[in-house]
């Protein structure tokens, strides 16, 4: 966030005001252009498929704390315990995250974390640090790039979002965006139809992936009713064959009987 070849020492403070996450749509790169009307994951625009504000120091109640279902878990490194090496460090501050819930999208998306932070002097906060100090790589472009800095109203009407105005040396606020290389070696790999949509749009594809589950119970179903038809068909057809052979043996014992009188009565006259 700052230059590294100056050393800050105790004579600075810095402090993560709010932190962004976003991925573009159809493989854009977030840039923070204010200029071309380019404002990272800072605004909401088209180009953006998601976007979330995970910290805000001065308003925590605004800030995104679920993707899907899956908790950001994002905290400041003075509300860590874990973090407090890093707090105890002069001039810097930080952050900490659960990537967990940015597996959510497919592969080919790229994230991108955003953030704001201010950098005053120890000696003389309410000044700001002066031009002997730190150059940010983005507060000097963004006063560069727009000279109507002063003019709130005029920004508003040209669709600069608020959070803009205050970024830049008179405010003492910098920004850095920076992409987030995710490690998917370990994750089950998500497809784009199975990609979670934040505004409870699901598309089409994924409800009739997830409906052919009961699709498959009730063909189980129908197949074990059909083989229960034919046992019972196979059941009666042996019962109807048993009844039947039944009343054939009485029939020939009295075919048999005349015969055998016969003999006997011939026995006799001999």
């Amino acid at each position: 966030m700052v230059d590294p070849v100056q050393n800050l020492g105790d004579s600075f403070i810095c402090n993560i005001e709010k932190v962004f996450l976003c991925t573009g749509a159809d493989g854009y790169v977030p840039k923070y252009n204010p200029g071309n009307f380019e404002f990272g994951c800072l605004a909401d625009a088209p180009s953006l498929l998601y976007r979330f504000k995970i910290i805000d120091k001065a308003q925590p109640e605004t800030q995104a704390r679920f993707f899907g279902n899956i908790a950001f878990d994002a905290f400041l490194a003075v509300d860590d315990p874990g973090a407090l090496a890093l707090v105890r460090q002069p001039a810097s501050d930080g952050f900490r995250m659960d990537s967990s819930a940015l597996f959510q999208v497919s592969a080919g998306r790229e994230w991108f974390i955003h953030t704001i932070y201010t950098v005053r002097s120890r000696d003389n906060a309410n000044r700001g640090i002066g031009k002997r100090s730190l150059e940010y790589h983005v507060m000097s472009q963004h006063t560069n790039t727009r000279p109507e800095v002063q003019h709130r109203t005029r920004r508003s009407a040209n669709g600069v979002p608020d959070v803009i105005d205050e970024i830049g040396q008179t405010n003492n606020r910098g920004t850095n965006i920076l992409h987030i290389a995710l490690d998917r070696s370990s994750q089950q790999r998500t497809s784009p139809e199975r990609e979670i949509f934040t505004k409870g749009i699901i598309p089409r594809e994924l409800n009739q992936r997830d409906n052919s589950g009961d699709g498959l119970v009730l063909i189980i179903g129908i197949f074990v009713g059909l083989l229960l038809v034919v046992l019972i068909i196979i059941v009666v057809v042996l019962l109807v064959r048993s009844k039947r052979e039944k009343k054939d043996v009485p029939k020939s014992s009295s075919s048999a009987e005349p015969m055998m009188t016969q003999a006997l009565s011939d026995s006799s006259e001999v």
